[in-house]
This record gives C-alpha cells, sequence and structure tokens, in this order.
C-alpha cells in the first residue's frame, strides 16, 4: 500500500506563567512544527507523479519547505495529466503536511479533506484513508477545533474497526490524538489514561520523524504537571529525555522541547538555575544550523529563559531574550493555537520594561495585546468544506 503519513503528533509544551488556576496549554510537536512523512510504495506507481512526490519527501525531512512545496506542484500537474486518483490523494496529502508544518492551517485542512473525498470514493484504500482522518484531526487540533479533531479521530476509528486494520502504530497515534485533545479540553483524567496507553503500545521506531514512546511520555508528563503531580511529572519528562537521546543523540532537535518542559517544570518548582541549564541547552540545539528554522521552539525557549530571568528579579538579562521572542510572536499572531502564549509574553515584557522604566515601550505592548484580544474574541473559524 502507497500513502502518506503525519508520523508525529502533539506534544505538551509548558507555559511559563500560567496562574496555578488556569489550564496550561497544549501544542503541536514536531510533525507540530515539524510534521513529517513516510511513503510507501506499491509495484507499478513508479511514474513522474510518484518520483517528484519522492523528492519532495526528502527535502521536506530536511525542513526545505519551499523545495517540497515546489515539487509537490510539479508532481501534482503529472498525477493530473494521468488522471491517477490514488496519486492526487497523496500528493493533496503531502502538500497539507508541509503546510501545516509552515503553520499555514486552513491551507492543510482543505488539502486533507481533499484527499480524504478521494480516497473515499475507493473501498480498497481503506487504510490510507483511516490515516488521513487522523492526519486531518491533526490540523483540527492545531485550529483549536476540538470536537471536530475528535469526530475525525472517530472516523479513523471507525475505519480500523470496522476493515479489521492491523497497524500498531496508527492506533496509538489516535490514543495520542485523542490524549492531547482532553487535555486540551481540560479533561485530565481521560487524557492520562489514553496517553498512557498510547505510550505502552506505540511500536518501536529508529526514524526521528515517526511517533515513539518517548514523545507519549512528554506529552504525559504534561498532564501531570497540570494535575500538579510534579514529582511524577518531573520522572516522565526525564524518562522521555534519556529516551530520545538514546535514540537521536544529545543534540539532535528532537530534544529541544522536553528540555524546555523541563526548564518550565523547574521554573515552577523555584529550581531556577536548573531551569536556566535546560532552557539555554534547549537553545543551543534550536540554533544549530542542521536544526532548520522552528520559531514557535524558538519563541518557546527563548521565552522560558526570559521568564525565568525574571523570576530572578535580573530584569536586565530577561529584556533582550524576551525581545526576541516577541519579535517572532508578532510574526505568527495569525495561529490561533499561539494566541494564549503570545498574550502572556506581551504581558511580561510590558512588565520588565516597566520595571526598566520605558513606559512608552510598555504602554505600546500593552495596546498591541488589546488589540489581539480584541481580534480573538471576534474571529470565528470559517469551516473547510
Amino acid at each position: 500500500m502507497s500513502y502518506i503519513r503525519k508520523e508525529r503528533d502533539l506534544s505538551i509544551s509548558r507555559p511559563i506563567n500560567r496562574p496555578p488556576n488556569r489550564a496550561k496549554r497544549v501544542s503541536f510537536l514536531p510533525v507540530a512544527f515539524g510534521v513529517f512523512v513516510t511513503v510507501v510504495n506499491v509495484a507499478g506507481q513508479d511514474n513522474a507523479g510518484t518520483n517528484l512526490r519522492q523528492q519532495a519527501l526528502a527535502e521536506y525531512r530536511l525542513g526545505h519547505y519551499s523545495q517540497a512545496e515546489l515539487l509537490l506542484n510539479r508532481a501534482l500537474e503529472a498525477a493530473e495529466q494521468t488522471s491517477n486518483e490514488y496519486e492526487l490523494a497523496l500528493i493533496y496529502s503531502a502538500l497539507g503536511d508541509t503546510y501545516q508544518d509552515e503553520s499555514r492551517l486552513q491551507e492543510a485542512e482543505q488539502l486533507y479533506r481533499k484527499s480524504i473525498s478521494i480516497l473515499s470514493r475507493h473501498p480498497e484504500r481503506s487504510h490510507a484513508l483511516a490515516i488521513m482522518w487522523r492526519n486531518l484531526a491533526s490540523a483540527l487540533s492545531a485550529e483549536t477545533d476540538y470536537p471536530e479533531a475528535l469526530a475525525a479521530l472517530d472516523r479513523a476509528s471507525r475505519l480500523v474497526g470496522t476493515k479489521k486494520l492491523s497497524d500498531a502504530k496508527l492506533n496509538a497515534e489516535i490514543l495520542n490524538g485523542r490524549g492531547i485533545i482532553y487535555f486540551h479540553q481540560g479533561q485530565l483524567g481521560k487524557a492520562k489514561t489514553y496517553l498512557a496507553h498510547a505510550a505502552q503500545t506505540i511500536p518501536a521506531s529508529n526514524e526521528p520523524w515517526e511517533l515513539n514512546a518517548e514523545d507519549i511520555l512528554n506529552n504525559l508528563a504534561g498532564v501531570y504537571q497540570n494535575s500538579g503531580e510534579t514529582r511524577k511529572a518531573e520522572q516522565t519528562y526525564k524518562r522521555a529525555l534519556e529516551l530520545t537521546e538514546l535514540r537521536l543523540g544529545p543534540s539532535h532537535p528532537n530534544v529541544a522541547p522536553t528540555l524546555t518542559n523541563l526548564g518550565a517544570l523547574c521554573v515552577e518548582l523555584k529550581r531556577y538555575k536548573e531551569a536556566e541549564s535546560y532552557f539555554q541547552r534547549s537553545l543551543e540545539i534550536l540554533a544549530q544550523p542542521e536544526t532548520g528554522t522552528n520559531e514557535y521552539r524558538l519563541m518557546e525557549a527563548l521565552y522560558g529563559l526570559g521568564k525565568t530571568y525574571m523570576k530572578e528579579n535580573d530584569q536586565i538579562r530577561a529584556e533582550p531574550i524576551l525581545r526576541r521572542a516577541v519579535d517572532i510572536a508578532r510574526r505568527n499572531q495569525n495561529q490561533p493555537f499561539l494566541i494564549p502564549e503570545i498574550l502572556h509574553l506581551l504581558d511580561d515584557y510590558e512588565a520588565v520594561l516597566r520595571n526598566l522604566w520605558n513606559p512608552e515601550g510598555a504602554d505600546v505592548l500593552h495596546a498591541e495585546a488589546q488589540r489581539i484580544r480584541a481580534a480573538a474574541a471576534f474571529t470565528v473559524r470559517v469551516r473547510s468544506k
């Protein structure tokens, strides 16, 4: 079977500045913010479109999204000329993955739906269709449309059951996706149950772009942290970190999110020197040329380090770090899942500027945050057809 599969799923990222009675935010890990794909080809599909799609996959895994998009659009033209519907569905999905990694979420959603529309006309492609429903759920979750995301996961689960599909990885991905959504909805008990089950059942893989037990453990640790189970959270984060380093090495980009999460937990526990160490190591990894640019992860780590300096009453060190984070935030205001974090970041940077006797700069930030809040309050998501 040939299919495009968005392998990695969500990661629970630690917000740095949430009050105790406020739910902490969940966000996508690369996938989320790198969505990766695997292509498996059946005999007889060695055509121009397939070859271009495979070349696009190689560029995609290197983080060369514009090159991948160019190749996929060429593949789309080739598939349209041969009226190869199945290849079209795979290319739509690959483009959707590329757009999701670039945070072009509504475009990604539309492409997944096009792929689903084609695959739904081919009963023999039920496995690929189930995977596509799961991919759509990931995009919908990133758009914070959790009811629709759960509905998409339900569709994937029903196909797995009714078609008796044997795919342990897909089952674990669906469980992980449900756990993340329940976290977002504040149903922490359900989130723990689904994530624990996913961590137990996910097959091992040596591929860095595939969902693995350590990714799910990172998510589970985030649920523990939000539940106030800080000891369990720290143990689970550290286990996730250990597994990631063993599998990929200590400087791999996939190590950075868990380091950032551990830093945020240390801030919560008032262990500021440890927090600094985790954030700085995360930033060192994200600064590597081979890591590519993941602005959200960079903003997250910068914000964490800046917040740590604030907690240590070191406003002078906090200011340039938070300024860098704010610059990234301003470029990403069109992403609904980032809005809560962006607003907290602006509020904290405003406070730092006031403490450093820069009321004019602080007033500008205050007004900016108010505009974002007002826009978010009146924004209604237009559902793709």
